[in-house]
């Protein structure tokens, strides 16, 4: 029987896991599986990494465990001496954390940029939201506006009550304002039909099934969020979490960050 065709990193990883193997014969002792590489990411890069885990797994049989919430959430568990091995955060956080020597930054890789959305739940009338002044008409008319919580740390949501602000209408909405800890969560509530709208990273919005992306935000009030890895400083597992990061960034990564609603270049 012919070997099977593996790509370079199945290659790579599976000889040094046989190669581990044969040194436990060889002292006599079974070998220890690999520990699963920690990766602490952001909700709007959460459903493409866990597919792209899965084909890592396969392909190497090393386990990803991935934990999520949203950008500020990440960071404070970093900051608060959490163990992991690759963090994926938006440009400006996981930067701060380069800086702070928290993470490695010569494994930096930048997966995808992607902008805010706004959704509602399939089958309800769509918005127009194609400019500044269509786009408050909408907000002023919902009965509910579902956002991530920017107190909390939020990228998104620290951006969407500065937008509000902007529009000059964040009074008239306050009241109507549904925050939650991550945008997944808050476009779940329009598919469950607890809030009429939600703006959120367009990549937590077409993963949830029940809703519509009825399109970006007019671009004099978009926010365009570079979504980046690296690896942390002093990983045990340095190696396997560099491999699974050129994983993210590769050709497979960027078809699924793309389907996912990400720019990729």
């Amino acid at each position: 029987m012919s070997p099977p065709d593996l790509s370079p990193l199945g290659r790579r990883l599976v000889l040094g896991m046989a190669g581990a193997m044969l040194g436990g014969a060889a002292r006599g002792q079974p070998a220890s599986p690999a520990a699963p590489l920690k990766v602490l990411g952001t909700g709007a890069v959460e459903h493409a990494v866990r597919d792209l885990a899965e084909d890592f797994n396969r392909a190497t049989g090393r386990a990803v465990t991935l934990e999520t919430g949203n950008g500020g959430e990440v960071a404070a568990r970093i900051r608060a001496g959490e163990r992991f091995d690759v963090v994926l955060n938006a440009a400006t956080t996981l930067d701060a954390l380069i800086a702070e020597g928290r993470l490695d930054g010569t494994t930096r890789r930048e997966l995808g940029r992607v902008r805010i959305g706004l959704a509602v739940r399939r089958g309800a009338p769509l918005p127009a939201i194609g400019s500044a002044d269509a786009l408050r008409a909408a907000l002023l008319a919902a009965p509910s506006i579902a956002h991530s919580d920017g107190a909390s740390g939020a990228t998104t949501g620290r951006h969407i009550l500065a937008m509000l602000e902007k529009l000059g209408i964040a009074q008239a909405v306050a009241a109507r304002l549904m925050p939650f800890p991550r945008g997944l969560l808050a476009v779940q509530a329009v598919a469950d039909g607890r809030a009429a709208l939600a703006m959120t990273q367009t990549s937590e919005i077409v993963v949830v099934p029940g809703v519509v992306l009825v399109g970006p935000l007019p671009a004099a009030l978009q926010l365009i969020t570079p979504y980046v890895g690296a690896v942390a400083v002093g990983s045990p597992e340095g190696a396997a979490a560099r491999e699974f990061l050129d994983h993210l960034a590769g050709s497979e990564g960027r078809a699924r960050f793309r389907a996912a609603g990400f720019t990729v270049t």
